[in-house]
């Protein structure tokens, strides 16, 4: 079976000589020699910088011309997502300049970075004298080849987090494995996302200190009524004891373990639909989740040689201090691939799944089309698995399936990636597979309220957000979980509100952003920097005095440990510390709950609760786990988790 590396490195080295860098701005497309001369295309001689608005903001390119060709492409500045954006990087500029062309078809998965490539090298053409028009004329189009016929033990369907999750489970237990994924990188969601890991993890955090709060929220527990907790109450009794024995001993120290874990997903996640239905998470899915997280942390950290981090974070909604991760976000998928590639595995990019190809009622291969049109047929000896992930970014069937908001804004932004459009829905579908809790979507309520990304963020830890709305008044326990959070943003003056952080807090933000990065953010106008609160409030648009008010008291709470308002439990930072910035938030589709049905063995389900011969799913595309609301760092956890397990078992 011939190997294909797509690591980001190996993009960048297969475009021979005349490249742009990935993301770098020191790598060039340049003109091959002899480029075609052509009176239609005429330019004053010299460099240009073109610039046009991609995902995460301005992508500058410096474009130099001679008199009649674009003869080099350099990379000045961008902020797209890496990995994700970095094939529209290597091939758009050189396909550009051999062409000289502007008529180019977009990397799929890559279309707004793609698309913005292409805006700035017409915004430099147009600067040196030449046709826009007619560059953008002159198509270039990919030609579609015979078909491809290949034969592997597992065939997967979809390359993020859950996709190589069960590739490296596959091909640990020596089977051979082709993915296929139908934009042209691997990493979709997972490696947009935070990539925080949710994982009870006693001995780590044992070492550290307990934070503020912690105490309390633990106390509260002992109080839960069990008769409230159905299959759970076995698990909460035996948290209760964990708890007494912690809080009769050193409670300067952070305390967890599995059974708090599970009752705080379980908790998190039941819900009450628009319909007056109550929505829970499966125990046996919910148990499964939370105590193979550690473990499978762990193994897809030793199989794979990625470094893990030395840290725990607390992303947005995740109730707790327990978010593994690791050193670089990259590393998950190109250290991954290193493995399945030696370990007879073979990734299919630009290759989109669009039959199930289904033998005597199983499932054994995969009919699939490339980009440019080129037929796919593959054969799954034991087994398919599909792993393409949500349908965050269709925003029409998040509004078909609703049943939980009470409506879906038409402008609503989303945080996931474009590719997220719930392609596996179709596909299960095709199998007679059965779905649950397609109606359930959450929101990120703290999502960039321009952008809509996370990126344009400064994600503190919960413990020490502070957010207001247009009036400068605070409205919610900034801890609570998402869903909470967007229920009360809905109902501010324009769904809007402001995180504020002091530069202490800057310092600490979870999304790792420099303050190179921040201030970038800043001269765009996303977020907001002033040298004093007053300055501050101005440029909110709200009343200094009250907004002053606001801050001082919350800082009294910080001081007390205690919030009368709104009765936040934990705290960490005060506000403070000059420069301030207020990040202009709104909720924007962030996950959805909903999906394929699955059993703890990652068996696709039909409508009787029969597992589909040869059908496994894991990952966002399943649902039956998280319920009305996942936590925050759960999405990670799952993934991998039922990805391992799906793996596992498809290669029996």
């Amino acid at each position: 079976m011939r190997k294909r590396s797509i690591t980001t490195a190996m993009l960048c080295m297969t475009l021979v000589g005349t490249m742009v860098g990935c993301g770098s701005a020191s790598q060039s497309a340049a003109a091959p020699s002899g480029a075609p001369e052509s009176p239609a295309f005429a330019y004053q001689a010299g460099s240009y910088t073109g610039t046009a608005k991609g995902n995460n903001g301005d992508i500058a390119l410096e474009v130099t011309f001679d008199g009649n060709a674009i003869t080099g492409i350099t990379v000045k500045s961008q902020q797209e997502t890496p990995g994700i954006s970095d094939p529209a990087f290597a091939k758009i500029p050189v396909t550009i300049v051999e062409n000289q062309a502007l008529g180019i078809d977009t990397i799929a998965g890559c279309t707004v970075t793609s698309n913005a490539i292409l805006a700035a090298v017409a915004d430099a053409v147009k600067q040196a004298g030449g046709n826009v028009d007619a560059l953008k004329a002159k198509a270039v189009t990919a030609k579609a080849g015979n078909l491809i016929e290949k034969t592997a033990d597992v065939v997967i369907i979809g390359g993020g987090g859950a996709g190589m999750s069960a590739a490296t489970a596959a091909a640990q237990a020596g089977a051979s494995v082709i993915i296929i994924e139908k934009t042209a990188a691997l990493g979709g969601n997972t490696l947009a996302s935070g990539l925080a890991w949710n994982a009870a993890d006693p001995e780590m955090q044992s070492k550290m200190d307990a934070i503020p709060g912690q105490v309390e929220t633990l106390k509260a527990v002992l109080d839960y009524n069990e008769a409230e907790f159905g299959d759970f109450t076995p698990i909460l009794k035996t948290l209760k004891e964990q708890i007494k024995t912690y809080l009769a001993g050193d409670t300067s120290k952070m305390f967890d373990t599995v059974e708090w874990h599970t009752i705080q997903t379980y908790t998190g996640g039941k819900r009450t639909d628009a319909k007056g239905n109550t929505v829970e998470g499966s125990y046996d899915m919910i148990t499964k989740l939370c105590s193979e997280s550690l473990d499978t942390y762990q193994w897809f950290a030793e199989t794979t040689g990625i470094t893990k981090a030395d840290k725990l974070s607390s992303p947005v909604g995740s109730l707790w201090l327990r978010g593994h991760n690791f050193a670089k976000k990259t590393d998950v998928f190109d250290y991954s691939t290193k493995f399945v590639e030696k370990n007879a595995g073979e990734v299919m990019l630009e290759t989109k799944a669009e039959e199930l190809i289904i033998t005597d009622g199983r499932v054994t291969g995969v009919k699939a089309i490339k980009t440019d049109g080129t037929p796919v047929t593959l054969t799954a000896n034991k087994g398919v698995i599909v792993a393409t992930g949500g349908f965050g970014a269709n925003s029409d069937m998040v509004r078909e399936y609703n049943i939980y908001w009470p409506t879906i804004p038409d402008a609503i932004k989303t945080t996931c990636v474009a590719s997220a459009t719930g392609d596996g829905i179709a596909l299960g579908l095709q199998a007679g597979a059965n779905l649950v809790d397609m109606g359930l979507t959450q929101m990120m309520p703290t999502a960039n309220a321009f952008s809509g990304a996370l990126a344009d963020a400064l994600l503190v830890a919960p413990q020490n957000y502070l957010f207001v709305n247009k009036q400068g008044n605070r409205f919610v326990d900034e801890t609570a979980a998402r869903d909470t959070l967007t229920f009360a943003a809905l109902k501010q003056t324009d769904g809007m509100f402001y995180a504020i952080d002091d530069q202490e807090m800057a310092k600490t933000v979870q999304n790792r952003a420099t303050q190179e990065q921040i201030d970038a953010m800043v001269e765009k106008g996303l977020i907001y920097k002033a040298d004093t609160l007053e300055a501050l409030a101005e440029k909110i648009g709200c009343d200094p005095a009250a907004f002053v008010e606001t801050i001082k008291t919350y800082n009294t709470y910080v001081d007390n440990n205690a919030d009368p308002d709104f009765g936040k439990k934990m705290f960490q930072m005060k506000v403070e510390t000059a420069p301030f910035y207020a990040c202009p938030a709104k909720p924007a589709v962030h996950h959805t709950m909903g999906g394929l049905q699955i059993n703890t063995e990652a068996q696709v389900l039909n409508a009787s609760g029969t597992p589909i011969p040869g059908l496994y799913a894991a990952g966002e595309i399943t649902g039956g786990i998280h319920a009305g609301n996942r936590l925050g760092g759960n999405a990670i956890a799952d993934i991998f988790v039922f990805g391992r397990t799906a793996g596992t078992n498809a290669a029996k």
